[in-house]
């Protein structure tokens, strides 16, 4: 009898798996599907791939995610080390500063190196590799920094006292213990250098065209559906293997940098040097995009702010200021409402069910596996005939954004709810609380952190979202970024410093989001 009752809350437990699996099966499953079904052209399978911009576009992206991930693990695995193992002044403000750029706009990374490079660099692998590495470095930090922060000291010491000198601690200790999360980083961050859209969009130019680009110029441009379909599938293979190696790391904390116990030893002078070259290279671009903002190739000047505010009109330029800030304030607010309960109902379903995680963790992250760029151009196709012809409705972008931002609701909610002791939970019956009653008074107040946690990802990835949103957007349900592309894609200086205007206000909205719900949520 006993056992039957919990088979029977267990089954009623995976019962709030349903709406995560629902909401990623109509945004990526089904589209993709189609995707595959209905416009490929099997002379296209081959064909496709001996097309020169095809095998450019193509070496490109290998070639610049190789190099963006080479040199952000090394730097980061440096910052880390000493970020998990050492106190030092000031590291509480590094910490923020080298991880709030991962929740910033890809558009608005973009310019803001942009203003900070000169122009004989603004269109070059430098300026890609220089923004993705400013863009991924807080992968390493919050996917390395927990696990070697949980390294005994003795264990170090005791190294050393066998007569190890520190490059073989390193070697034979210290990596060992780390190399999974290191692995685990590598993997996600070639998977965001690889899939990079709005970068590459703002700093690669005509001449440096990834697979994302090509994808969106032949689906758009040339109307070669087929051909961008074979590009698209070809490209999710290749991803979703890099992500499944990042996906099998169950201990990776991308949000919470959870400092346990740390050395209070001083930094020595390289480290020092080192910290302080990182600092200026996150807070320059930063600090160029604000004077960019306010000065053209001549002189000071307030135009772009004007023109961006509406008080000045530039002819070419016509876009509604308010409109978008209100339109990326509600797509963010409906993404997270749908992303937050799901993505807690989903985690409940998985805990402690390590059969029934691999299976629903290898389909919620599906929407990440895929390139923004082919979600929204499956999407476009699939969802175009009656009495399903949702294209033109605009609740469809805050639902993609939410099946976007679902994943890392979900891993930033499960260690927590692995978390709470199932003593809790058994002495909260005895008292007389049913499971409801159970959830919201002794469950949930556990759950704040990472709810606050979820909250900030999900509004922060929607409010600067651009691959998908740039298929799915109309002219009346423009969001910043689709803004922000279109004023650097015109000649002139005014649409570019009001460009510059427009990342920046994106960058604070961004920026202030995350770190007010990141403060209440004590992390």
């Amino acid at each position: 009898m006993v056992s039957h009752r919990l088979e029977m809350k267990i089954r009623n437990v995976r019962i709030f798996a349903i709406p995560a699996a629902m909401l990623v099966f109509v945004t990526a499953v089904i589209p993709l599907i189609v995707l595959a079904t209905s416009v490929i052209d099997r002379a296209d399978i081959f064909s496709i791939w001996t097309k020169p911009p095809v095998q450019r576009a193509l070496v490109f992206s290998l070639w610049q995610a190789l190099l963006s991930t080479a040199f952000t693990i090394f730097l980061g695995v440096i910052a880390t080390w000493y970020l998990s193992r050492y106190q030092f002044f000031g590291r509480r403000t590094f910490i923020a500063l080298v991880t709030v750029p991962f929740v910033l706009p890809t558009v608005a990374v973009g310019a803001a190196f942009i203003a900070v490079l000169p122009k004989a660099l603004h269109h070059s692998t430098l300026a890609i590799v220089l923004a993705h590495i400013f863009f991924n470095i807080s992968i390493v930090v919050r996917t390395v920094g927990p696990r070697w922060n949980s390294i005994d000291d003795q264990l170090i010491d005791s190294a050393r006292t066998l007569g190890a000198s520190p490059l073989q601690t390193w070697r034979h200790v210290i990596m060992p213990l780390g190399k999974n999360a290191v692995f685990s980083a590598t993997a996600l961050t070639f998977f965001m250098c690889f899939t990079s859209y709005g970068i590459i969009t703002i700093l690669g130019g005509p001449g440096l065209a990834t697979l994302d680009i090509e994808i969106y110029r032949r689906a758009v441009q040339l109307g070669d559906l087929s051909g961008a379909t074979v590009l698209a599938i070809a490209q999710m293979l290749l991803i979703a293997i890099a992500f499944l190696l990042w996906s099998r790391s169950r201990s990776t904390e991308l949000i919470a940098f959870r400092v346990q116990a740390v050395s209070h030893r001083r930094l020595s002078l390289a480290p020092k040097c080192f910290f302080l070259a990182l600092a200026a290279f996150f807070t320059v671009p930063l600090l160029a995009l604000v004077a960019a903002s306010m000065r053209t190739s001549h002189s000071w000047s307030l135009k772009g702010w004007k023109v961006f505010l509406g008080i000045q009109n530039q002819r070419g330029i016509d876009f509604n200021m308010w409109r978008a800030i209100q339109t990326s304030g509600k797509y963010a607010l409906i993404a997270s409402c749908i992303a937050l309960p799901t993505g807690i109902a989903a985690t409940y379903a998985l805990s402690n069910r390590r059969s029934s995680q691999s299976r629903l963790s290898a389909l919620v992250i599906l929407p990440l596996a895929i390139s923004p760029v082919v979600v929204g151009l499956a999407i476009l196709i699939t969802y175009d005939f009656q009495p399903f012809d949702f294209r033109s409705s605009w609740l469809l972008i805050p639902v993609v954004h939410a099946a976007i931002a679902l994943p890392f609701v979900m891993r930033s909610a499960l260690p927590v709810v692995d978390g709470i002791p199932n003593d809790l939970r058994s002495a909260a019956s005895t008292l007389g609380a049913g499971p409801w009653r159970r959830f919201f008074t002794v469950e949930l107040p556990l759950l704040k952190p990472a709810i606050s946690t979820g909250l900030a990802f999900s509004m922060a990835m929607s409010l600067g979202e651009f691959g998908a949103t740039s298929f799915l957007t109309r002219r009346e349900s423009r969001t910043i970024p689709i803004i922000i592309a279109s004023l650097f894609g015109k000649a002139g200086e005014i649409p570019r410093t009001t460009g510059m205007v427009a990342s920046l206000v994106l960058i604070v909205l961004t920026a202030m989001i995350v770190v007010t719900i990141d403060r209440k949520s004590h992390i």
